[in-house]
């Protein structure tokens, strides 16, 4: 196999780059956080002293091109947050939650208020877990798979009660290009 040599900085793409993320008010350290890397690699982007991966790449051409739409971003949390049934939006990568329901708070015995911006995989059960691990296989990522449903086991006490029989996992993207997850629990399979 032939490696092809590393492709030049460019600093073109990277005054893009900055005057797309400062038009659309997101700080280096946040970008960096969706794409995978440091604020600092971020930085030597824009600069145009470093040229992301080509997955990078794809996925910050994705970012720049796709239309922002903030009242959608609203709409989806307004619609999780009334929702009847247990669910929950959290960042796809980092686990941070973003928004809850009610009936999720009630099953959680706390309010989600208290979780906002913290990693809630500290709480996975066992299956959840192992869901995580099959979304690597299943091109997760790489947007070949949007949606994944298994049975878990729940749990009744410490460290956060679970009553969920089934999860519901839908991928999708906010205005700002944030990769979420709508995670909705069920009793019985989800249709």
């Amino acid at each position: 196999m032939k490696l092809l040599p590393p492709t030049a900085p460019d600093p073109e793409f990277g005054r893009r780059l900055r005057q797309w993320r400062r038009e659309s008010e997101i700080k280096q350290a946040r970008l960096a956080d969706i794409v995978g890397v440091t604020q600092a690699t971020v930085s030597r982007w824009e600069k145009g002293l470093q040229t992301p991966a080509p997955l990078q790449i794809d996925l910050l051409h994705q970012m720049m091109t796709r239309n922002r739409n903030f009242r959608l971003d609203q709409a989806i949390k307004r619609l999780v947050i009334h929702s009847r049934q247990r669910v929950h939006l959290i960042e796809d990568r980092s686990h941070r939650l973003l928004c809850a329901s009610g009936p999720r708070e009630k099953e959680w015995q706390r309010d989600s208020g208290d979780l906002l911006g913290t990693s809630l995989w500290r709480f996975a059960t066992p299956e959840i877990a192992q869901a995580e691990k099959r979304l690597h296989d299943m091109g997760w990522h790489e947007d070949q798979a949007d949606h994944l449903s298994f049975a878990t086991s729940g749990r009744n006490g410490p460290p956060m009660p679970i009553v969920d029989k089934f999860i519901l996992w839908e991928r999708f993207f906010l205005s700002d290009g944030t990769a979420v997850r709508l995670t909705t629990g069920f009793d019985h399979p989800p249709a």
